[in-house]
C-alpha cells in the first residue's frame, strides 16, 4: 500500500513538472497574440555611439536609460516622418500625465538618416527643443549602416528621394528591442497600453 501511494505521488510530481513548460509557452503565446507592436523577445540588442546636437559623444544605451522610442528618418521628409515624430509628440504628453510612466524616464531618440541635410540647427528646432525627453543623433556611415541592417529598415539614400520603411522602435533599458510597430501600427492609446503592460510585468 505505502508502495502505491509513493508511485502515484511519484507519477502526479511528473504531470506538474510536464505541465509548468507547457504553461509557460501557452502563457507567452497569449501574451505575443495580445501584442500590439510585433515582439521579438528582446532577442535583438543594440549598440551604438551618437553625436548630439551637443557635439559631444553619447552612448546608446545609457548607463541610467529608461526605455527608449526609436524612429530613424530624415526631417525633410514628407511621408511617415512627420506622422512619426507627431506620434511621439502625443505619447510623451500622455506619458506627462501618467504617474508610473514618468517615473519609468522614456525617452524619445530620432535618428537622421540623412545627416547632411538634417543640420545641427534644424535637428535643435525641430526635435531637441520640443522636451528634455526627445534627443536626435546623428551615427557615423558605418554605425548607420549597421544600426540599419540590424533594425531592417531599408534605407535607400541613392534614388532621387530617400526611401526608408519609417518602423518605430520600443527599446529597452539594456538596448533590446521590445517591440516593432509598422506603418500599420499607428494608435498611441495602444502603444502607451503595450508600454505599461511591458513595465509592470517587471516590477
Amino acid at each position: 500500500m505505502h508502495i502505491k501511494k509513493v508511485v502515484i505521488a511519484m507519477v502526479l510530481i511528473c504531470i506538474t513538472l510536464g505541465l509548468v513548460p507547457i504553461l509557460m509557452v501557452v502563457s507567452q503565446w497569449s501574451a505575443d497574440e495580445q501584442a500590439y507592436g510585433i515582439s521579438t523577445h528582446g532577442s535583438e540588442q543594440l549598440r551604438f555611439s551618437w553625436q548630439g546636437v551637443d557635439l559631444h559623444t553619447h552612448q546608446f544605451p545609457a548607463s541610467s536609460a529608461g526605455y527608449t522610442y526609436l524612429f530613424m528618418g530624415f526631417l525633410s521628409c514628407s511621408e511617415i516622418c512627420p506622422i512619426r515624430i507627431q506620434q511621439m509628440m502625443q505619447l510623451e504628453q500622455h506619458i506627462q500625465q501618467d504617474a508610473l510612466l514618468t517615473e519609468a524616464e522614456v525617452q524619445f531618440m530620432f535618428v537622421t538618416i540623412d545627416p547632411n541635410n538634417d543640420t545641427l540647427a534644424v535637428r535643435k528646432s525641430l526635435i531637441d527643443d520640443r522636451s528634455p525627453s526627445f534627443v536626435s543623433a546623428s551615427l557615423s556611415d558605418d554605425a548607420l549602416q549597421l544600426l540599419d541592417r540590424r533594425l531592417s529598415e531599408n534605407i535607400n539614400l541613392e534614388l532621387t528621394s530617400i526611401n526608408h520603411v519609417g518602423k518605430l522602435f520600443l527599446l529597452s533599458p539594456n538596448g533590446a528591442v521590445e517591440r516593432i510597430y509598422t506603418a500599420q501600427q499607428l494608435s498611441t492609446q495602444k502603444m502607451l497600453l503595450e508600454l505599461k503592460q511591458i513595465i509592470y510585468s517587471e516590477i
